[in-house]
């Protein structure tokens, strides 16, 4: 059966719901449901996913179906600012390079096995030559480099075949979003496994982008630091997603605020 997101605690940014967590615990918690062959798809979801989601019903219905964890930093902002003094846990960002390495790292330990759906032939290449250098104890069983366009149904089946015979305990989709999202919960549907979207992910470990700096990251930056990487790809990205990440944090702010005046004023 899948798995529906539970998470203890959770906040909400636009339509889509986040948990709060810290990275090790993300790890962690995905390393576990994929030992336990759980259905289950996690989305490192960033801005940009909030802007798509908040006009596509349908990818709306993914998100709410399955694990998200905040891969940006102004994403952390805006949970913090959301819950405002609430108790509980801290908003921690999960940064999708780093969950994607510690989960081969700390996966290795415990028999993991792993399978990559994303990107081209050649960058799949690099990428398994480079964790087999970093972490020569991650058991890759398999690697998939599906076509560059909207994929049939037939086309899903096909990956799901290659999947199944491979027997991976976490497929990682690198495809972009919203494309990674959607066909992860179509195989997730399927296969008793973990399908982890992690964007460009398999382009950094591979050595196809430079690493953001951890004070870049820090600052809330990275989103710039990559426009400058490929500003021709990402321009709309971080144009009109950025500008529509912010109108939507301040509505749902504004309507918090409005709520707590009313509150007040009724008591």
């Amino acid at each position: 059966m899948l798995v529906v997101n539970a998470s203890a605690e959770s906040c909400r940014v636009g339509p889509v719901d986040f948990a709060i967590t810290t990275l090790e615990q993300a790890v962690k918690r995905t390393l576990d449901d994929a030992l336990r062959e759980r259905n289950d798809h996690v989305h490192l979801a960033n801005a940009w996913s909030i802007a798509l989601a908040n006009e596509d019903h349908e990818l709306r219905g993914v998100f709410q179906a399955g694990r998200n964890y905040p891969d940006g930093q102004p994403v952390v902002w805006a949970m913090r600012w959301l819950r405002g003094g609430q108790n509980g846990s801290r908003p921690g960002r999960v940064y999708g390079p780093t969950f994607f390495e510690k989960a081969l790292e700390e996966g290795a330990e415990l028999g993991v096995r792993h399978y990559f759906l994303g990107s081209t032939p050649e960058t799949l290449s690099k990428l398994k030559s480079n964790i087999h250098e970093r972490f020569p104890s991650a058991e890759i069983v398999g690697v998939s480099s599906p076509p560059f366009k909207d994929l049939s149904p037939e086309d899903l089946e096909y990956e799901l075949s290659k999947i199944e015979s491979c027997k991976p305990h976490i497929v990682w989709v690198g495809l972009g979003t919203p494309k990674q999202d959607f066909v992860a919960a179509y195989l997730a549907e399927k296969y008793a496994g973990v399908f982890a979207c992690v964007g460009a992910a398999f382009d950094f470990t591979a050595g196809n982008l430079r690493a953001v700096p951890l004070w870049v990251q820090v600052c809330g930056m990275a989103w710039f630091y990559r426009f400058i990487q490929e500003p021709r790809r990402l321009w709309r990205r971080y144009t009109y997603g950025n500008a529509k990440f912010l109108g939507i944090v301040f509505e749902q702010l504004s309507g918090k605020r409005f709520a707590l005046l009313r509150g007040h004023k009724s008591s």
